[in-house]
């Protein structure tokens, strides 16, 4: 998955599978035991009720297959080192897992209504109050100053390439206002600014260094200094062991949660070669959680005993981008759905998503749009999600003028249908997604040809000749994971954000250039009132699935499996991840 960047919801697609049992989710519903093979739904987690840790203590082992070697919230992160950055750092605001905002490091959530959110002129001002007492695990406090230094950090123009900086680039400054306040200038207007500072950074710890200097000092590697409930004791390259940080509760007396120190002693994250080793180590009781895993892996956990299953909705999608530059970069000619809409709607009919879900042990939830069921606020259910409908499709292109050639693929104005899709090397579930994907549009009479690269080389800013970012693909293979707020997909879809040097913030990797996408977004950017961005949204759900520029598959489910003994597991659908209460996880027994 890529990164790219309150309020819960009835929701199809949180599943209980057969053979295993599934863990109460607390303030939420209790999934039962399925008998059949059936995906049944459930609501979505209610308000967060940890059970307090009778005795604290004890070593929680977390299985991982992906390894990172670097820790780093905003230069150049990896997506499997996110667990482990989540129990190190802690920033202004968090989320809980039906998506509710909170006050972290901050003492709550500003708003309109408390005076922390003021529209001034064509901009606004955030106000945040830090929580009296806070300190870094050397005991040193943590102050306004570290969060105006994060922003520096951020946003030093000479600085090392590595994160986006949406949202970051519209504030014009940061400055502290009394003893433990801190606001934020905004240029113009940002509703999405909850999204911002989601790891605050020690100032004392690496002020000094260049912008270049911070990106690669050795801090990231093994960061001494931390905010989180855990600190790091051992970096290997099988494990990171983590052990209780002392500090972590000073300032958080009266939090409704996440205010004590942490209940285990220590943490260890272990890596083995591969999620199936993973669950092997935790039915033989090795590791007691595994939080890494996918819908490929659904088939196996169903057979497992004595493992308890939780499985939720992700904000995340799966989709297929339809490169949209002409000329397209890799090929030197203009794509064959330039232009022409009647050839994408057929692409999208062609796609096989039942044979995906088929081959998957089915129960994934079906999406027409990004925006999730579970942002019930700015969710349109009235666009109905892609249908698979190869006769329609192929009468589609018939009245479009694409004959089929003796070979069977289809040629018009003399150029064949024919085009490469890229995905990710060595992701089985991605391996499943496209032969399925590719059979379905050969039926459809498209020669269609796979090519496999690294992650890396995809998903590399535009300086350092990211496929992605450079537009060198035709159409491609990937997941998108979304903040809870649906602006993020500005930095996707608007025209605007076109990646080019100079613009890390700028993911609109598929060149989508729709004006009804632009305009709803623009319009749910221009706001802070909640029922002009929710309009705005729905409108944009409509556009985006006209546009075609992304044809999307399902929505991604988050999928757990921990032993029975485990207690205060609770999937989080935000980019925070598993381990966003790492502090109230405890062993019984």
């Amino acid at each position: 998955m890529h990164f790219s960047r309150a309020l819960g919801l009835a929701l199809a697609g949180v599943i209980a599978l057969a053979g295993c049992s599934v863990s109460q989710l607390p303030g939420g519903t209790t999934n039962t035991q399925s008998q059949r093979r059936g995906l049944p739904s459930v609501t979505s987690p209610g308000p967060y009720q940890p059970r307090a840790a009778p005795r604290p203590g004890g070593t929680i082992s977390i299985g991982s297959w992906q390894f990172p070697n670097r820790f780093s919230p905003y230069f150049g992160g990896q997506a499997a080192a996110t667990p482990i950055e989540q129990a190190i750092f802690n920033g202004l605001l968090a989320t809980t897992p039906n998506l509710d905002t909170f006050g972290d490091l901050a003492e709550g959530v500003p708003t309109i209504e408390n005076g922390g959110v003021r529209q001034v002129g064509s901009g606004m001002d955030v106000t945040y109050q830090l929580r009296a007492g806070l300190a870094w695990s050397d005991g040193q406090p943590i102050t306004p100053d570290d969060v105006i230094f994060t922003f520096a950090a951020i946003t030093a123009p000479d600085r090392a390439l590595g994160t986006g900086r949406e949202g970051y680039d519209l504030i014009s400054s940061v400055e502290r206002t009394g003893a433990n306040g801190v606001v934020l200038h905004f240029r113009s207007v940002f509703p999405a600014f909850r999204n911002l500072f989601t790891a605050i950074l020690p100032k004392h710890r690496l002020q000094g260094l260049t912008p270049a200097q911070l990106v690669a000092d050795p801090y990231w590697s093994r960061p001494d200094v931390v905010s989180g409930a855990f600190l790091v004791q051992e970096v290997a390259s099988d494990h990171v062991t983590l052990r209780r940080n002392p500090h972590y509760a000073d300032g958080r007396s009266g939090m409704a949660f996440l205010g004590h120190p942490a209940y285990a002693d220590q943490v260890v994250f272990r890596a083995l070669p591969s999620r199936q080793a993973v669950l092997g180590a935790l039915k033989a009781g090795d590791v007691q959680a595994d939080i890494d895993l996918t819908e490929r892996e659904l088939t196996t956990v169903a057979r497992l005993n004595g493992v308890a299953v939780t499985l939720a909705p992700a904000l995340a999608y799966e989709q297929v981008s339809l490169n949209q530059a002409s000329p397209n970069p890799a090929t030197g000619t203009s794509p064959p759905w330039i232009g022409d809409a009647p050839l994408r709607e057929a692409l999208d009919l062609g796609m096989d998503r039942p044979g995906i879900v088929r081959r998957l042990g089915g129960g994934l939830p079906p999406t027409a749009t990004p925006v999730a069921p579970l942002i019930a606020w700015a969710y349109d259910a009235s666009v109905p999600a892609p249908a698979y409908d190869l006769e329609r499709a192929k009468r589609l292109l018939d009245q479009d003028g694409w004959v089929a050639g003796p070979d069977g693929v289809r040629v018009k104005n003399g150029r064949r249908l024919a085009f490469t899709l890229t995905a990710a090397a060595g992701q089985q579930l991605r391996a499943i997604e496209q032969d399925v994907l590719v059979a379905g549009w050969r039926k459809l009479g498209a020669d269609v040809t796979v090519d496999v690269q690294s992650v890396a080389q995809l998903f590399a800013s535009f300086e350092q000749g990211g496929l992605l970012a450079r537009g060198a693909y035709e159409a491609a293979l990937w997941s998108w994971i979304m903040p809870p707020d649906p602006d993020s997909e500005y930095d996707i879809l608007h025209s605007s954000a076109t990646p080019a040097a100079g613009r890390p913030s700028s993911e609109n990797y598929s060149r989508c250039h729709d004006q009804a996408v632009d305009q709803s977004l623009d319009h749910g950017r221009a706001t802070l009132e909640q029922a002009k961005r929710a309009a705005a949204y729905r409108d944009f759900q409509a556009a985006y699935a006209s546009a075609r520029c992304e044809l999307p598959l399902y929505r991604r489910l988050n999928v757990g499996a921990v032993s029975p003994a485990l207690r205060n597991f609770v999937l989080n659908a935000s980019p925070a991840g598993n381990t966003w209460n790492l502090a109230d996880w405890w062993l019984a027994g």
